[in-house]
């Protein structure tokens, strides 16, 4: 919904998408909410933002990025491993391939190769993905069946764009009011993780994706809060932004690489 009141004049829709999504809208508040409502104020309340479905994203990406995209948020997948339809759990696994784990989590494909040259040829353009909801998904410990995503200690479950090695991999953690060291950071129990299969630590980063407060579709002054990956990496997306924003201010207008925001 590009006419919210979190929003003004500053969501564009960049293609032909006409449906409303209260996912997209949250995730468009996380970001950029000017904070009418004050606990749904996004990360970077004054950025302009451009909205895209997700059916075209690689020549949207390429074709963006060329014309001087510099940070993109994709808090989106493709159903791996263990899922429920209908209240029942189906396994989208290649059996030929693995009768125990879907081969495709951490395994770096065609699709990662792909969105890897995209940032490779636009390198002031950093890729933002979230990395998931898998950990723990499936019915159990039937060992008739394949185990559940991440298996028993919840790992290697983050699926192939998430693995490419250009992008910024975001995992969800719940807020942290009071730092005093790591063991104040509680990743969320859905949060995928990696590694990839040839070793690389993913996600990048995690950052708060349990109850976020955010804009929905509903009507104009509507609201919700949310959880999961796709929260977490438009928080960090709005970071960046804020980031990008302050070096221009203290570099005479120059962009940030986007190698140095990852990273930073």
């Amino acid at each position: 919904m590009n006419n919210h009141q979190e929003f003004g004049n500053r969501v564009t829709q960049g293609d032909g998408a006409s449906s409303l999504s209260d996912h997209a809208t949250h995730v468009a508040g996380t970001i950029i909410g000017a904070g009418v409502k004050s606990d749904a104020q996004g990360m970077a309340p004054d950025a302009e933002l451009t909205a895209y479905n997700w059916g075209n994203d690689d020549s949207e990406m390429a074709s963006a990025a060329s014309n001087g995209l510099e940070i993109s948020n994709h808090s989106y997948g493709y159903l791996r491993g263990w899922y429920k339809s209908n209240g029942e759990w189906n396994w989208g696994g290649d059996e030929s391939i693995s009768s125990t784990e879907d081969y495709r989590f951490g395994f770096y494909s065609n699709s990662s190769k792909d969105w890897d040259q995209i940032a490779y040829n636009a390198p002031h353009y950093l890729i933002v993905k979230s990395a998931g909801n898998d950990r723990g998904d499936g019915p159990g410990s039937d060992p008739s069946t394949a185990e559940q995503d991440g298996g028993a200690n919840g790992y290697d479950c983050i699926g192939t764009r998430g693995v490419a090695k250009n992008l910024l991999t975001v995992g969800a953690a719940k807020d942290v009011t009071n730092y005093t060291g790591p063991e104040s950071v509680d990743i969320s129990s859905f949060s995928s993780f990696g590694p990839a299969d040839d070793g690389r630590i993913k996600p990048d980063i995690v950052a708060n994706g349990v109850g976020l407060y955010s804009s929905t579709a509903n009507n104009t002054s509507s609201y919700s809060s949310y959880s999961g990956t796709s929260m977490s990496s438009p928080n960090t997306t709005g970071v960046l932004a804020l980031l990008q924003k302050h070096y221009r201010n203290t570099h005479g207008g120059a962009s940030m690489n986007a190698a140095t925001m990852k990273a930073l």
